[in-house]
């Protein structure tokens, strides 16, 4: 009897489990990500990511392209008699290496607070999940400069009207095309494309992005990696023509004058 309970239990939590996976695919839209991976090559100085999709009649949609989290140094600031200078540092974690967030309008209107913090949609709520270690009086100002430098590096922003919706397909569309920056460490990504209705989040879909590098700059990183002796060699060696470059061009100008 008791086997006969805990064979039922597991066909039921067997069922259970497909009904959960099926459901969860059907609500999963694909989308295309033009290009994956992004290849950076020698002469990269930034690009553009295309993400394109199926949208339902209501619905907009929201695209996120986000990394892993991190841990980094940062200067704190304050003042030292009239000045200001740093006096001190701090460890700032919970925050992605990369998060671009496109939206079709500011996000603000299109979900409540709740959501726009539980998808890391703004840049306040990504200072409300961010750590910082120490702590201190002045955290939200120090995250504010923090996030500003990384705006500035175009590894963070929030773009509204950035994501185009069309009519004129077969079926309703969207578009989103995304300013990638040169900054941006090679590595794994993802591409979140969340569709919205009525003030809340009715699907999302996930597909990852990589990021690596082509040509020169692979061959550099596979020995740095690989072949650490062979690296170091290579680096001495153009370090040395370089300033042999640089003294014959110095020489023939002190010449010319």
């Amino acid at each position: 009897m008791v086997a006969r309970l805990l064979l039922m239990t597991r066909i039921g939590l067997l069922m259970l489990v497909t009904a959960s996976l099926t459901a969860a695919s059907a609500d999963t839209v694909p989308f295309t990500i033009d290009p994956n991976p992004v290849s950076i090559g020698a002469f990269f100085h930034g690009g553009t990511v295309c993400v394109r999709g199926a949208v339902a009649p209501g619905t907009t949609v929201v695209v996120v392209i986000t990394g892993q989290t991190l841990k980094e140094g940062f200067n704190r600031k304050g003042r030292v008699g009239p000045f200001w200078a740093t006096v001190g540092k701090v460890a700032i974690a919970g925050v992605p290496r990369l998060h671009l967030v496109a939206s079709t309008a500011q996000v603000s209107t299109l979900l409540p607070p709740t959501a726009v913090d539980d998808h890391l949609l703004s840049l306040e709520a990504l200072v409300r999940r961010a750590i910082v270690e120490p702590g201190g009086p002045d955290r939200e100002p120090l995250l504010v400069e923090y996030l500003k430098l990384k705006q500035q590096q175009g590894v963070v922003g929030v773009f509204q009207d950035a994501v185009h919706i069309s009519n004129s397909s077969p079926e309703r569309s969207f578009e989103a095309t995304i300013r990638w920056p040169a900054t941006a460490p090679v590595g794994a990504y993802r591409v979140i494309v969340l569709h919205v209705r009525d003030g809340a989040v009715v699907r999302q879909s996930v597909q990852p992005l990589t990021v690596n590098y082509v040509g020169l700059p692979r061959f550099i990183s596979q020995i740095a990696f690989d072949q650490g002796l062979t690296y170091g060699i290579f680096a001495v060696v153009i370090a040395l023509g370089v300033g042999l470059v640089m003294g014959l061009l110095f020489k023939r100008g002190t010449a010319a004058h």
